[in-house]
């Protein structure tokens, strides 16, 4: 987060923002350089686990208030429906008027 502050505040910019839900409920953040290729996953600071948040609300307000990035935001998720639950079933439709 650290390095892509500095690398902001030295004119760089954003270009795209994907955040993923993970199995445990939590936000993490991928962001596009406009003069870098490829996609860079935000970790923590001096450690290769990524940054994480509970709350995607927080997520995009940093991305919005601290990143100045105001473009599209993707939203994932890695969650998976149980297995063994009920499902709804389909609505069908009635010939009745």
């Amino acid at each position: 987060m650290r390095s892509l502050s500095v690398y902001l505040s030295n004119g760089g910019a954003l270009t795209d923002v994907r955040l993923v839900e993970g199995e445990d409920e939590r936000w993490t953040m991928f962001v596009r350089l406009i003069n870098r290729p490829g996609e860079y996953r935000l970790n923590l600071f001096k450690s290769d686990q990524p940054k994480t948040y509970r709350d995607v609300d927080l997520a995009i307000a940093t991305i919005r208030d601290d990143f100045g990035y105001y473009g599209s935001i993707t939203l994932a998720t890695e969650q998976r429906p149980k297995i063994g639950k009920a499902q709804a079933s389909p609505i069908a439709d009635s010939d009745e008027d």
